[in-house]
This record gives C-alpha cells, structure tokens and sequence, in this order.
C-alpha cells in the first residue's frame, strides 16, 4: 500500500483542476435546468391531485360519473351527478363548460369504481437447504 497515498493525491489533483474548469459550466446548467424539471414535476402532482379529488368527489355523488377532457395540452376532469355537472377539478369557469364539452363524447363517462386495497406485501421468505 505505498502508493495509495500517491492516487489519492493524483485524484484530488484532478478533481481540483476539472473544478476550476468545469465547475461553473456545471452551476450553471444546474440553473437552468432547475426551473423546468420543477415545473414538470408540479404540472405532473398537478394532475394526479386534479384526478384523484374528481375521482373521490365522484363517489360521493348520486351516479356520479367521470369525465376526462383535453383542453390546451391539460387534462380537466368533469363530475357528473347524472346529467348535471357538479364541478370541475382543477376549477374551470362554468362559462367555459358548452365550448370544452362542445366536442366531447358524453357517453364515455366513467364511474368511480371503489377498488378494494391491497394486502400489504410481505418479504419472501428463503429458506436454507
């Protein structure tokens, strides 16, 4: 082990010189790149949140139904209480409702379907032999 300590040395020769020269490359890129994989991962929360409290909106209406439509690139989720709307998540003004259900297949409405949960996963036991 008498060179280990001449390749530590060699490593933090290196790291020390691609630092100064790459390292503000590198701050720089994490800068930019922030702010839109941040905003990919709110719009991403944004629109499981969004279905998710349609979907438990939805079980509690009398034949409350589901409706998902595309309106500029997002997913707005319509609740149905027969043939009424109950609301929209996210929020939409109800006089947007007739121009995003314009073109929009009302007979593919969902109903919420309870699914029952899971059993909790146990670890496999491996025995020996």
């Amino acid at each position: 082990m008498a060179g280990a300590g001449k390749a530590n040395g060699k490593l933090a020769k290196n790291l020390v010189k691609y630092g100064v020269r790459y390292g503000p490359l590198v701050v720089e890129a994490v800068r930019h790149g922030r702010e839109p994989a941040q905003q990919a991962v709110q719009a991403a929360w944004a629109k499981r949140t969004a279905r998710r409290k349609a979907f438990e909106h939805a079980t509690t209406v009398r034949d409350g139904t589901l409706l998902k439509v595309i309106k500029d690139g997002q997913a707005i989720f319509f609740v149905f209480s027969g043939d009424a709307i109950v609301t929209t998540y996210p929020a939409v003004p109800q006089a947007s409702y007739p121009e995003l259900l314009r073109h929009a297949d009302l007979d593919k409405r969902e109903t919420p379907v309870i699914v029952p949960s899971r059993k909790p996963h146990l670890p496999r036991v491996r025995r020996k032999r």
